[in-house]
């Protein structure tokens, strides 16, 4: 398996929420990878100390849980986020990213997304003064450019608004608020921990550890598009913890994945200031209204990816037409469903980001059932023979499924899943989306609702 310079320099610098979803690009998905941290050499005493064994120190790993705790309690968190990258071609990371970033968030959410968080803002700075602003209010996003005295805006979408400067988001707080395993994804295996020294940083003594984690990436794919066999990767991270709090202070993050040569001596370091636990708050903070005197601002055009072929169908054509047994031996064809809405689920067993998805689309066939609509998953890329059915039967899922979807795929232009595909009831495309975002269900229901002429 290879993946561009690009694609990796993009999906390390995302936040942790690229674990179960497409790398973000600046305005578009690009192919569903992992996100991977880089690597870097610790400074200080904690270079000196000898590579971590595979082992775990109780009192190390005392320390590492404490964190955790503390970073789950947090109903709000305030600090200023310095990110630093080394051993890349830095004209491949867009300068904004290592602005020193003030980031308030708010934990409250509603449940509708799978992001562990609701409201937030974020404050680029210059020379002391802010350069641009984020903010997102639970409905709605803004984004200000002080220098040009601009704005432009977006909805529920942030991640679309806010793009790479999502790697500014506080990512070791945000996975350890996330369950990965709820979400269709493998949660890391902590295999080694150490405790290296003690620091003191923004004026707060710190535990240093040594912390190692391994996680087997199934959901990798060849320069074709087709699975990749799975390899284990290796994440070793460095985390200063405060003993005041137990929240971190410094995460120095390296990883190692076998067959990725291109990443050796790669790392980031994520410096955090200013913390503060549960600070308060109010609406002001995430306020979303365009200043007074700004000029809005047209989204620019997103930078096509060097690696991310075309689809070769687009919203509006034509369905290809298929003929495919389903997880009953029946045969299904496109042709047999016009004058319903049909919904296409390419998906795979290996695949987390689409198992991730599934119980949505699951929710889906619930909710439609009796509309004249029709949810299918097509099982693509399948490794084992009886593997989709399997897992719609142990899962219980009851929509149906069709299986060896790969020529379904190579119709479509398919190079990612999951790929979900609204067919209108004249048997035109409605929508295409590739991956399942931080939005969830909410694009396909819509596009649902406007085939059904709600």
């Amino acid at each position: 398996m290879t993946m561009s310079t690009r694609t990796v320099a993009r999906a390390a610098l995302v936040a942790s929420i690229a674990l179960c979803a497409p790398a973000m690009a600046d305005d578009a998905p690009a192919k569903a990878v992992p996100g991977i941290p880089l690597m870097k050499k610790v400074d200080g005493d904690a270079a000196k100390a000898p590579a971590a064994p595979d082992t775990i120190d109780p009192k190390a790993k005392a320390i590492h849980d404490k964190g955790v705790e503390s970073v789950r309690k947090l109903r709000a968190l305030e600090l200023v986020s310095e990110l630093k990258v080394d051993g890349m071609d830095m004209s491949m990371v867009p300068p904004e990213l290592l602005d020193k970033t003030r980031v308030v968030l708010d934990f409250k959410t509603d449940g509708s997304s799978p992001m562990p968080f609701g409201r937030f803002t974020m404050e680029s700075m210059k020379d002391g003064k802010v350069a641009t602003r984020f903010a997102f209010d639970g409905k709605a996003a803004l984004l200000v450019d002080e220098a040009k005295k601009s704005y432009r805006v977006g909805g529920q979408e942030w991640f679309m608004l806010l793009g790479q400067r999502a790697a500014n988001l506080p990512q070791w707080f945000l996975e350890n608020r996330m369950d990965l395993a709820e979400m269709g994804g493998e949660a890391p295996k902590m295999v080694g921990a150490t405790l290296v020294g003690e620091e003191t940083l923004d004026g707060t003594p710190c535990d240093v550890v040594r912390c190692v984690r391994t996680m087997k990436l199934d959901m990798m794919e060849d320069e074709d598009g087709k699975p990749a066999a799975p390899r284990e990767m290796r994440m070793t991270e460095t985390i200063a913890f405060a003993r005041a709090d137990g929240l971190p202070r410094r995460v120095v993050s390296k990883t190692e994945v076998p067959g990725e040569d291109m990443m050796a001596g790669m790392s980031t370091t994520m410096n955090y200031t200013g913390v503060k636990a549960d600070p308060s708050a109010d609406d002001k903070t995430f306020a979303t209204a365009a200043p007074a005197g700004y000029a809005k601002a047209e989204a620019p055009a997103p930078e096509p990816m060097d690696d991310q072929p075309q689809m070769k169908v687009k919203s509006g054509d034509a369905a290809p037409d298929f003929k495919l047994t389903d997880t009953a031996g029946k045969e299904v064809a496109l042709a047999s469903l016009k004058g319903k809405v049909v919904l296409l689920d390419f998906w795979a067993t290996w695949c987390g980001p689409c198992k991730a998805a599934m119980p949505s689309i699951q929710k889906i066939s619930e909710d439609y059932k009796g509309k004249d609509v029709v949810v299918l998953g097509v099982n693509t890329w399948e490794r084992k023979d009886g593997a989709g059915k399997k897992y719609m039967d142990d899962k219980g899922f009851t929509y149906g499924c069709l299986l060896k979807g790969d020529d379904l795929a190579k119709d479509y232009g398919i190079s990612g899943i999951p790929t979900l595909v609204v067919i209108g009831k004249d048997g035109k495309i409605a929508l295409i989306e590739v991956g399942f975002g931080p939005t969830g269900d909410k694009g396909l229901r819509t596009a649902i609702d406007a085939a059904l002429g709600k």
